[in-house]
């Protein structure tokens, strides 16, 4: 039983389903993170921090509550933006791939469904128990050209960092449950980030 001995380095589809099912949730799900973004335009790194509202497999809430406020609600093929002092914002989630990864790898997850994950992902799993990596690599072309790679990090049956690496060369790292409790200092970097969601 994988619970009692340790994942195989590289686990084939058996273990990945078994992980996969051991993430599930029973719907609705609330969930804090942490979120911290790099690219080339910023000079130091975003930080957010809110909670992810899980309803079922095409409702995902996203709001922010430090530094700002604001509220990001997936329905279906849907977006609705809303900030604090701003007009809200919708649009289609096809022009979102980001978020579509966000929605399609944690909707998965928390119903505990590998086969959809494998829809839409190609996934790859290694490290044991104690140490977990999900790689989640988009199967649709179009997507890729916008979401190159997703990384889940975590241990048992906890997700602890969801990230997400564009085509462009940004990164996105949540940081979630027990992983915000310490601090995300401004100057963070991304390889310190890593190996604190790999710890």
């Amino acid at each position: 039983m994988l619970l009692n001995a340790p994942l195989a380095w590289s686990a084939g589809p058996s273990e990945q389903d078994a992980l996969i099912a051991r993430l599930a949730k029973p719907a609705p799900a609330t969930i804090a993170f942490t979120e911290v973004r790099f690219s080339k335009l910023l000079r130091a790194p975003l930080i957010v921090a809110g909670d992810l509202g899980y309803s079922g497999p095409e409702s995902l809430d996203r709001r922010v509550t430090t530094p700002y406020r604001e509220h990001t609600a997936i329905r279906g093929e849907s977006v609705k933006v809303e900030r604090d002092g701003e007009k809200p914002r919708s649009f289609a989630l096809k022009h979102a791939p980001e978020l579509r990864g966000l929605l399609s790898g944690f909707s998965a997850m928390l119903s505990g469904d590998a086969a959809s994950l494998r829809k839409t992902f190609e996934v790859d799993m290694t490290g044991n128990d104690d140490a977990w990596t999900l790689k989640l690599t988009p199967l649709d072309s179009k997507a890729r050209r916008r979401l190159q790679l997703i990384e889940v990090n975590g241990r048992q049956s906890e997700p602890r960092c969801f990230s997400m690496t564009t085509a462009d060369g940004a990164s996105s790292v949540l940081l979630l449950g027990n992983a915000t409790m310490e601090p995300v200092l401004p100057e963070v970097t991304l390889v310190a980030l890593q190996r604190r969601c790999a710890g």
